[in-house]
């Protein structure tokens, strides 16, 4: 990797901060009082209990006992590689969450793609529960 890739890398990474040291999983956050989670920069941010309660209806039923097994904040993946505007998500899990807040059903194993419109609806729903995280390419 030549100096002027190294030099971007530590740009996104530095972009990544907020992203949480430990991602806490869905019961442990719903037993706590204040649900929060702590970033890689040293600082917290709170979870609302109401999104909480929200991704564990959604995926309740479906899921089970595997519900209070997911990790969160869902990541929103946001890469050149997708292009402009759009985003990926990955895990059945947080497929199945992101399309029930959409309101509707796509055929997806593990990851969806999904654009600006898209992500605006899902953070308006769960603005708290959901972080960007910015990749870049290797390649």
């Amino acid at each position: 990797m030549d100096s002027e890739s190294r030099v971007f890398a530590k740009l996104v990474r530095s972009l990544n901060d907020h992203l949480p040291a430990e991602r806490k999983t869905l019961g442990e956050l719903l037993r706590e009082e204040k649900p929060r989670v702590v970033s890689r920069d040293g600082s917290s941010y709170r979870i609302r209990k109401e999104e909480l309660e929200t991704i564990e209806r959604i995926i309740g039923s479906k899921w089970g006992k595997e519900a209070e097994r997911l990790r969160l904040p869902l990541l929103i993946e946001m890469s050149p590689d997708y292009g402009r505007s759009a985003a990926r998500i990955r895990g059945r899990v947080y497929c199945d969450i992101v399309q029930a807040i959409l309101g509707e059903e796509r055929k997806t194993t593990d990851e969806m793609v999904i654009f600006r419109t898209d992500v605006r609806r899902l953070r308006r729903e769960l603005p708290s529960a959901t972080q960007y995280a910015f990749l870049i390419s290797t390649s």
